[in-house]
C-alpha cells in the first residue's frame, strides 16, 4: 500500500492537483487574488511570462532550464543532466547571437524598440 509521501502515489487528489497546474499554465496569471500589483504601470518587469515568444523571453527560459539541469548535475552527479545543461548552454549561445543581431538592426533602423511589446523605449 503506497502512502501519500511516496513518489508512485497516484490518488485522485494528485491527479486533480496536476490538472489544476496544467490549467494555470495555460492562463494569463497575474498577482494572487486580493493582492494588488506591486509595480506601477510605468515600471518594467525583468521577465514577463507572456513574452516567451520573443528572443529575450526564450533566452530567459533557457537560462532557467540550464540552471535547473546544472543544479541536478552538481548535487547528484547525474551525467544525463550534464549533457542537458550543455545543450541548454548551446541554445543560450545561439539565442544570444540572435538577440545581438536584433539589437544591432534596431539601432541601425533608428530608435530602439522594446523587444517584448514593440513600444518605444524611454530614456528617462
Amino acid at each position: 500500500m503506497a502512502d501519500e509521501n511516496s513518489s508512485d502515489w497516484n490518488g485522485p487528489e494528485r491527479r486533480n492537483d496536476e490538472r489544476r497546474k496544467e490549467e494555470r499554465r495555460g492562463q494569463d496569471i497575474g498577482p494572487p487574488i486580493g493582492v494588488g500589483e506591486r509595480r506601477s504601470g510605468q515600471d518594467r518587469r525583468l521577465f514577463d511570462r507572456r513574452a516567451q515568444g520573443t528572443t529575450t523571453g526564450q533566452l530567459l527560459v533557457e537560462v532557467g532550464r540550464f540552471a535547473a539541469e546544472n543544479m541536478v548535475f552538481n548535487q547528484k552527479g547525474n551525467k544525463a543532466a550534464a549533457r542537458r545543461a550543455r545543450k541548454h548552454l548551446s541554445t543560450i549561445m545561439k539565442l544570444a547571437k540572435e538577440r545581438r543581431a536584433e539589437i544591432s538592426n534596431e539601432v541601425k533602423d533608428g530608435k530602439p524598440k522594446d523587444s517584448d511589446t514593440g513600444a518605444d523605449v524611454d530614456d528617462d
